[in-house]
């Protein structure tokens, strides 16, 4: 009985010895990447609606069209755009096929840099946007 007591006792100093914490070492803090601001430039275009009232109100939808097309076009150079395409074919022919392309973002501090008002009555605008360091972030 005393030799099992001594058997368990040993043995049990050797699982309580395996068991020990080791002290965790902290990693050095890695050095953040170095961002540099990038600035991205753009060009829209826009063409004067048939349904205008009257010339101004012409060129400021042609204007207001091509700020609208230099927005997706900035947006498709830094966030990049979503391609989904479908096709359906029936007795080995195409029957329909559809491309859709997406921009899902957020704009913020996009400049005007440059206008272009044409003869014909469209405008070519031209837009840059510089990315800081937050719009790192949201990329991981």
């Amino acid at each position: 009985m005393r030799k099992k007591m001594i058997f368990l006792f040993i043995g049990l100093i050797f699982i309580v010895a395996g068991c020990y914490i080791v002290p965790v070492q902290e990693e050095q803090p890695a050095q953040a990447l170095e961002w540099k601001l990038v600035t991205v430039r753009a060009t829209g275009s826009g063409a004067p609606p048939a349904r205008a009232v009257n010339p101004a109100q012409a060129r400021l939808m042609a204007e207001r069209a091509a700020k609208l097309d230099c927005y997706r076009n900035l947006l498709e150079e830094t966030y990049g755009i979503n391609i989904s395409a479908r096709s359906n074919v029936r007795n080995f022919i195409l029957k329909n096929d559809s491309i859709k392309a997406r921009v899902d973002a957020y704009v913020r501090g996009a400049k005007v840099v440059h206008t272009t008002y044409h003869d014909d009555g469209g405008v070519e605008v031209e837009m840059q946007i510089t990315l800081r360091q937050d719009f790192r972030q949201i990329f991981p």
